[in-house]
């Protein structure tokens, strides 16, 4: 199931015509209820999932040159542990817990040449105990693609990665917030990507989990 829709695109036009500044950010509620965020404001939504076992929510923002294929985003991901995906080329996917899936990925996605511009390191908020890195690799780019590329040494276009990762264990499975800019382009929205993380609160265990306690804080980033 995919969804797409721009959550503040209305607000933003009556903003405009009254001559008043947008906010930096909107508070964002998932479809399931699982979880409430802080995005940058006016970016659209698209929405996957399979069941509840798999949850993809991506934030995209206006068109940036600089990132591969000009489109900055951000992604939400739920999985439930020990519970196969199919991804989009055939193949599935399946991991044990948070931990597995950042080896899997680090080792197929990434590959032997990676560099780990930020090591994996666990990050405390408000009592959520989230993974973090942020790792550089070449990866392929599609034919024709034109934004956000770069050139290898032998002259193939590639693109330059630079993606930050904020993986945050659950009982029943694992949130992934991810960040997926170029070399060029990091700088610009990583601000943006920490103030989504910071943010986030997990209302359930995952999409199709029980409700968790009430959470400390709620409010949006500013």
């Amino acid at each position: 199931m995919r969804t797409t829709w721009s959550a503040a695109a209305l607000a933003l036009c009556g903003l405009l015509a009254a001559g008043c500044k947008p906010p930096a950010y909107s508070g964002y509620a998932s479809p399931n209820g699982d979880f409430q965020c802080s995005v940058p404001w006016a970016w659209s939504v698209i929405y996957d999932a399979e069941g509840t076992y798999f949850t993809n929510l991506t934030f995209i923002g206006p068109f940036e040159p600089e990132f591969y294929l000009g489109a900055p985003s951000f992604s939400v991901r739920w999985y439930t542990r020990y519970t196969s995906h199919r991804l989009r080329d055939g193949q599935t996917e399946m991991y044990a817990d948070a931990d597995d899936f950042i080896n899997q990925i680090l080792d197929s996605v990434y590959g032997k040449d990676r560099r780990m511009e930020v090591p994996l390191h666990e990050v405390d908020i408000d009592g959520r105990r989230f993974k973090h890195f942020v790792v550089v690799s070449a990866g392929p780019a599609a034919p024709g693609a034109r934004w956000g590329t770069a050139a290898d040494q032998a002259g193939n276009t590639i693109n330059p990665r630079q993606h930050a990762y904020a993986v945050l264990p659950m009982s029943r499975g694992f949130y992934v917030l991810t960040y997926p800019a170029t070399r060029q382009a990091y700088k610009k929205y990583y601000e943006q990507f920490n103030a989504l993380v910071k943010s986030f609160v997990p209302l359930k265990d995952g999409p199709g989990g029980p409700p968790l306690p009430p959470p400390s804080r709620s409010k949006a980033a500013k």
